[in-house]
């Protein structure tokens, strides 16, 4: 315990610096293991910052910005906790995943070439807007799960590290916060536009919820409707598109984000 104490002083000390992600990675792999680590910001519905990262597997990142900062990051479930505005602290990706993420073409086409097999993100929300998660994992590297030791340090962790974010970004340059068009609007714009295809605003929730992961139960409990009208709703969006599968509405609606 000594040691994450001599961690935690100086990682107070590079608040501020460059050096500030080094230590902040090697305070928690202090507490526990992991093999990469990767901050990222995010503000409101806009695109998320990359602001540092570090990997022992090279496929961990691959195609962190060629896929997921462009249009992928608004399938993540840590996206949507940003979203959400669930309380400060630390989040396993299992623990807060929909009901059917493990399906969706995000995790088989995406998340799964990245060898992760375990994540945890330890999420903070500081100045003009921003969320900034520290996501730290298990990947083909270790070959393993986060155990319970690993779980239980991370949640003790996580009130230290969110208060070591706030202060250092209480001293960084931010941009303000801004406004940004919902992914609900962006589709129903975006493939008027594109493909001359209209559909109304509870067909656009009902994909975006798709392709995050959630099933016709999910989605009629976030929605508040009965997973009978979220039924006619989704034979109603794939009709207008034109597709009959999650993968061609996962191909026909993820390039908009990106336009």
């Amino acid at each position: 315990m000594s040691a994450v104490f001599e961690e935690v002083g100086n990682a107070i000390r590079t608040i501020g610096s460059d050096d500030f992600y080094p230590t902040l990675q090697a305070l928690i792999e202090e507490a526990f293991d992991i093999d990469n680590f990767l901050v990222l910001g995010y503000q409101g519905e806009g695109k998320p910052s990359i602001l540092f990262r570090r990997s022992q597997s090279a496929a961990v990142h691959a195609e962190l910005e060629s896929r997921y900062v462009p249009t992928l990051y608004v399938l993540d479930p840590f996206y949507s906790v940003h979203l959400e505005k669930y309380p400060s602290g630390s989040y396993r990706l299992r623990d807060i995943s929909p009901d059917r993420f493990k399906t969706t073409n995000y995790f088989l086409e995406y998340y799964q070439k990245t060898t992760l097999l375990d994540e945890i993100a330890f999420i903070a929300y500081v100045k003009n807007g921003w969320t900034i998660n520290v996501c730290v994992g298990r990947d083909e590297t270790s070959g393993s799960l986060f155990g319970k030791g690993s779980l239980r340090q991370a949640k003790e962790l996580a009130p230290c590290i969110g208060s070591l974010l706030e202060r250092h970004f209480s001293t960084s340059e931010l941009p303000p916060e801004e406004g940004f068009p919902s992914l609900d609007a962006i589709l129903i714009e975006r493939l008027e536009i594109h493909h001359e295809i209209s559909i109304t605003l509870r067909q656009a929730q009902v994909a975006v919820l798709l392709l995050r992961g959630h099933s016709s139960k999910s989605i009629a409990e976030e929605l508040g409707v009965s997973w009978q009208t979220v039924r006619v709703f989704r034979r109603q969006l794939y009709a207008r598109c034109n597709v009959s599968s999650q993968a061609e509405l996962f191909a026909l609606l993820t390039p908009l984000v990106n336009q």
